[in-house]
């Protein structure tokens, strides 16, 4: 009668639990991975550096784009940010009434 519980359980349960040991076990291989490539000096200096261009590339597009498309692209960053709950509780006050 054990051997039928177990088996029932592992044919219900089995699958779940499997699918959480994969993405834990990817989640703790990819962050010691990344903990080794951000402890090197050359690699971090490097991610640190990508990120410093990829913000002054947007600056300088920005800077160079007519009015037209900066409207449109700070119409589009504050749509992706006013989905997003707000900090102050003014403003979350202001919402519920």
């Amino acid at each position: 009668m054990k051997k039928q519980a177990q088996k029932i359980f592992q044919f219900l349960y089995g699958p779940f639990f499997l699918v959480i040991d994969f993405f834990i076990s990817n989640y703790r291989a990819n962050r010691s991975r990344v903990q080794k490539l951000l402890g090197r000096q050359k690699a971090s200096s490097f991610v640190q550096n990508v990120a410093v261009i990829v913000l002054i590339a947007w600056v300088l597009i920005y800077s160079f784009a007519s009015e037209e498309s900066r409207t449109r692209f700070t119409e589009a960053m504050k749509g992706i940010y006013t989905e997003a709950p707000s900090l102050t509780v003014d403003e979350q006050q202001d919402k519920i009434q």
